[in-house]
């Protein structure tokens, strides 16, 4: 039993005194080492490093494997920008690496960065035709952290960047009429006219139109008169190039001008068909008495009837073209044909193989269009240079 003479009223300040003397001594024992303790060194001992006054330890980063989340919500302890060298390739043929450099996180923002981009993807994960790796938006530089460099293996071989494939464009005409052209026909001239017209656009001093009707030829002049339609047509634009597309609607019964009927491929026919084809030549030529004339020929056909029809026509107005000056007819049999010369539905294209022909076996697609009107052009061009004007 202890006695204890101090008032009740002070015990509770003695106890109070005696808890802060206690906390001090134990804090005394706990205090940090000195700044001159050779404790850090020892313990330091034996480690590859460089020491200083703060007894800072640095090891030397050694090449390895890293293989980064591509998960966008995880967080790598690298996580951060990541700039790759692709001038620099460090390795040989069977250790492929390459030299990226690892930007510090900016210690204003505390938000988690976003995974950095895999540089070590699998083959799943990155596809065999795009580079390895894209150069990341790179940080600010940090002056208190400066980047680290290391060597990241490539876990396969790196893919060199294939050269563009150049896409063949389509090679411009040698020339131009320089004033005006008239495009006219069937509706095969209304797609031919199409693809024209963009070829032909932004040339100085090129004036185009073009007048067609569809289900038209020469056979029907109760239908569509051609030779009053071209008389029109010639008249207002005076043309110096004048295309005619027309003949596979005309596989049908002539009516001469005395009044008689010929059915086609009867005797006669041939005689009154090419009669037709050069008093249209003849009508195109009244707004411009110089304007040279090409008549395409219709492309070979689905219908083995109808194609064989189509090249009886053909063959006429080539034999009556052949005869006239300042004309020329332009075969297209082969141009829109497989290479036996047969019907084809698509043909070979850069991209692969595409349809010339619509579903009816006539008519055209856009690429068979386009395909057709540089045979127009090609033809045109050794005789269209001199219609150029000053």
């Amino acid at each position: 039993m202890t006695n204890d003479h101090t008032p009740k009223r002070f015990r509770p300040a003695r106890r109070l005194l005696a808890a802060l003397a206690a906390a001090a001594l134990l804090g005394a024992a706990q205090s940090p080492a000195r700044a001159d303790d050779d404790a850090p060194r020892a313990r330091a001992a034996g480690l590859d490093r460089e020491t200083g006054d703060g007894h800072a330890v640095r090891r030397a980063v050694a090449p390895f494997a890293v293989r980064l989340a591509v998960d966008r919500q995880a967080v790598h302890p690298l996580s951060g920008p990541v700039a790759v060298r692709e001038d620099r390739h460090l390795g040989g043929p069977g250790l492929p690496l390459r030299l990226i450099a690892l930007a510090p996180t900016p210690q204003h923002d505390t938000r988690p960065e976003p995974a950095a981009r895999a540089v070590a993807a699998s083959p799943a994960a990155q596809p065999a035709k795009a580079a390895p790796v894209a150069e990341a938006k790179a940080a600010p530089p940090q002056p208190a952290k400066p980047s680290r460099e290391i060597a990241v293996k490539i876990t396969t071989p790196p893919t060199p960047l294939a050269p563009a494939v150049p896409v063949p464009a389509a090679a411009p005409p040698a020339a131009v009429p320089g004033g005006s052209l008239l495009v006219t026909g069937d509706s095969l001239s209304l797609f031919l006219a199409d693809a024209l017209r963009p070829l032909l656009a932004g040339r100085p001093g090129v004036h185009f139109a073009a007048k067609g009707k569809v289900s038209s030829g020469l056979a029907r002049p109760d239908f569509f008169n051609w030779e009053r339609e071209m008389a029109a047509a010639s008249t207002a634009n005076r043309p110096d190039g004048v295309v005619i597309m027309i003949a596979t609607n005309d596989n049908q019964t002539l009516t001469r001008p005395d009044g008689g009927k010929v059915a086609f491929g009867r005797p006669g026919w041939d005689a009154e068909y090419g009669r037709r084809v050069r008093r249209l030549v003849e009508l195109a030529r009244l707004g411009n008495p110089k304007a040279r004339i090409y008549w395409i020929g219709a492309p070979v056909m689905a219908d083995a009837r109808l194609n064989a029809d189509v090249a009886s026509i053909n063959a006429v107005i080539a034999r009556e073209i052949a005869a006239l000056p300042g004309c020329r007819f332009v075969d297209v049999r082969r141009t829109l044909a497989d290479a036996g010369g047969h019907y084809a539905k698509a043909l070979p294209a850069p991209g692969g193989p595409r349809p010339v022909r619509t579903a009816d076996g006539v008519h055209l697609t856009p690429y068979g269009a386009k395909l057709l009107a540089h045979a127009a052009l090609a033809a045109m061009s050794p005789t269209v240079a001199s219609l150029e004007k000053p």
